[in-house]
Parts: structure tokens; C-alpha cells; sequence
């Protein structure tokens, strides 16, 4: 079945209309394709009749259709479709939900339904690396998933802590499957595989990666889950677009506290908070309002704080923007080790026997990585 939905995609027919064919019709979506008095004894299809006069477009369709799969296939991507039993359950409460969905990795049924979603700027500070290094591997000790679109930033920064903490996140992507953009987060693509996780579009193979997209991809990224937090974010950043399909879509929403000393990228989230859209998250141990908001009902026993650092350095060294931010590190805090594989073991040898400060370690590695994003680290080679 799920060629002839493809099928009626290529023809031109809408996501509602899509919607509503599946609701009322699933089981004369294929006769639509093959019998003419399908139109004439449901009196609702022949509002659909017109797609089908021309029998090269019908042709043309249903070949694209087998394309899409095929080459579906060939990258191991799965197809799913409104009602369905593998659609994921809460996408389908929304309004408009994508009447299909593309996948990859798991199914949907093996992602925890205590869903939150992580979204913020691309150019995160020091705040936004601490909120959410501390904030997800908790969430994930108390049986969370996390949803985010796998951009640079913020996004980057949740789906890493979350694998750290062995917890099973999934990207929302604006394209097709077959490619991933941007190009710098393949690798953090396959480790959410590896790890358990999903990567998911409406769109198939061949789809490219336009402006407007990403729009339309923040509203499953909202859809997916059971509340939304937004980190850092400008008034006019695309950030935004979630608050917005938060509200409609009736998910509470919270945000970290940003303090007083206001940035651009910062401008957004106080709004939020001067207007109170959202409930502030006070500090680094103030989980359970998120975890109540998800339906979490018994929150487990604390992490204990070093715990919840040596997860943030793990997920911190794996997202390095390059090889010079390490670098920078160890001869920022002379350290006495090399920049390789045994990185993080040997930096934890160190810090457990009282001979590194951790705090110092994050602090650098945080502040280096910013600066090499920003095109502003000065090494000496």
C-alpha cells in the first residue's frame, strides 16, 4: 500500500487530503490507481478524480514511487504512514501530521514515550553547554528520549549528551535520508544510529535540504514530543518556529534561566521568560517539572554530580568542532598526556585521582570550542 500513498504524493494531492484518504479510504487508495468505479460509488472520491485523467502523470507517479523505495531500500530507510502501527504515536495527535514519514535505526515503539525536545541557537555560549550537560543525562536516568534536527548548536549538544549518557535520541531532518546536512554532523548522524536511535523526515530520497523545510521539520521535532525546551535563542532565530508549534500543539514549554546580562542570542529565551510563555528552569538539579510535564511518575535517586560531569566531558570531547580544540586544551592546563583515542580515559584517571580539576577541563575545552567555531582560537602550532 504504502507505493500507492507515495504515488498519491507525487500526483499533487496534499498533506490533508493525504490525511484524510487514509483516515477514510486506506482500503481504496489502491483501487484508486486501478478501478475508475472506485470515484463513483464513494462520492467523497470524486473530489480526487481529477488527479487521475491524465494516465502518463498516474504512470509517471507510481514509477517515482517504486524509485523512492527502491533506493529507500538500498540506504536501509524504512517507510511508515498515518495509522499505520509503526507511525510514532504522538506525531499522529497533531494537527497535520506528515502523512508519511521516512526512517532509519529503530523503530518508534523502542523510543522512550517520555519525549522532550531540545532546540536553541547554533552558536551556543558557555550557558547552553552547562544547561544542557546537565539537564539531559538526568532526563535520561529517568527514562527520557530526546527529540532535536541535528543542527549545529544546541542540537548537536542534546543528541551528544543524551548518546553520553546511554540514553536513545531522535534527529528530525528537513530532507531526504539519503544525504545529511549539515555535512559536519555525519558522524554524530551514525552514532545515533549505533546508539540505539532514529533518524526520521517527511521527505524521501532525493529531497534537498531548502530554507522552508526546516520550518515544516520543526513542527514534527515539536510534534514528537511531550514538551519542549528552549535553550538559548534570538527573537529572530528560527528557534522561535518551535515556541510557536509548542503552543498549538498545547505542549508546555521551559527554558533554563538566563540571568540578566542579555546577548543576541540570548534575546529570545528572556522574552519567553519576560512574558511568561514558558517555566524557567532555575538550575542544574531542577528536573522534575520537565519530568512531571512528560509524565515521568517515580523519579529515580540523584546522579551524583561527578557523574553528571564526566558525561558532560565525554559528550563535550565527542562534538569538538576540530582537532585544535584539544590541542589548545592541553597546552592551555599542560596536561601531560597526547591528543588521542585514550583521551577521555586518561583525562578521567587524572581526575579521579585529584591531580585534574574537571571543572577546569570543561571550562577550557567549552571556551576553546567556542572560539574555533567563531574563527577567533589562536593556537600556537
Amino acid at each position: 500500500m504504502i507505493k500507492y500513498v507515495i504515488a498519491l504524493r507525487e500526483l499533487g494531492i496534499k498533506n490533508k487530503d493525504l490525511l484524510f484518504l487514509l483516515q477514510n479510504y486506506s482500503f481504496d487508495i489502491e483501487k484508486m490507481f486501478t478501478d475508475e468505479s472506485v470515484f463513483e460509488n464513494h462520492f467523497e472520491l470524486i473530489l480526487y478524480q481529477e488527479y487521475f485523467l491524465n494516465n502518463d502523470l498516474v504512470n509517471e507517479a507510481l514509477l517515482k514511487a517504486d524509485e523512492i523505495l527502491k533506493n529507500s531500500r538500498k540506504l536501509d530507510i524504512k517507510v511508515t504512514f498515518y495509522m499505520d502501527k509503526s507511525y510514532p504515536k504522538e506525531l499522529a495527535k497533531i494537527d497535520n501530521p506528515p502523512a508519511i514519514i521516512y526512517y532509519k535505526g529503530a523503530e518508534f515503539a523502542e523510543i522512550s514515550e517520555h519525549a522532550i525536545a531540545c532546540v536553541g541557537t547554533r552558536k551556543p555560549t558557555k550557558l547552553s553547554y552547562n544547561a544542557v550537560n546537565y539537564l539531559i543525562p538526568q532526563w535520561v536516568k529517568n527514562d527520557c528520549s530526546i527529540i532535536s534536527g541535528l543542527a549545529c548548536g544546541v542540537d548537536k549538544l542534546a543528541h551528544q549528551a543524551c548518546i553520553s549518557a546511554s540514553g536513545k535520541t531522535v534527529a528530525v531532518l528537513a530532507h531526504g535520508l539519503d544525504i545529511i546536512y549539515p555535512k559536519e554532523n555525519k558522524t554524530l548522524a551514525e552514532r545515533i544510529l549505533k546508539s540505539g536511535g532514529i533518524l526520521m523526515s517527511e521527505y524521501p530520497v532525493g529531497t534537498k535540504a531548502d530554507r522552508f523545510r526546516f520550518v515544516n521539520r520543526n513542527r514534527i521535532i515539536v510534534g514528537m514530543s511531550r514538551t519542549v525546551i528552549i535553550y538559548e535563542c534570538d527573537e529572530k532565530g528560527g528557534t522561535m518556529h518551535n515556541v510557536e508549534f509548542a503552543s498549538k500543539q498545547n505542549k508546555p514549554i521551559f527554558c533554563p534561566e538566563v540571568g540578566e546580562g542579555i546577548i543576541d542570542v540570548r534575546t529570545g529565551t528572556k522574552k519567553l521568560i519576560d512574558e511568561h510563555i514558558v517555566t524557567v528552569i532555575k538550575e542544574g538539579r531542577d528536573i522534575k517539572g520537565v519530568l512531571t510535564a512528560v509524565g515521568v511518575k517515580t523519579v529515580k535517586a540523584e546522579m551524583k554530580n561527578t557523574d553528571i560531569k564526566k558525561n558532560f566531558l565525554h559528550a563535550v570531547l565527542a562534538i569538538l568542532h576540530n582537532k585544535m580544540v584539544l590541542e589548545a586544551t592541553i597546552q592551555e592546563i599542560k596536561l601531560p598526556f597526547k591528543n588521542d583515542n585514550s583521551f577521555y580515559k586518561n583525562a578521567i584517571k587524572l581526575i579521579d585521582s585529584g591531580e585534574l580539576d574537571i571543572n577546569e577541563l570543561l571550562d577550557s575545552l567549552i571556551l576553546n570550542n567556542i572560539a574555533s567555531i567563531n574563527k577567533t582560537l589562536k593556537f600556537e602550532d
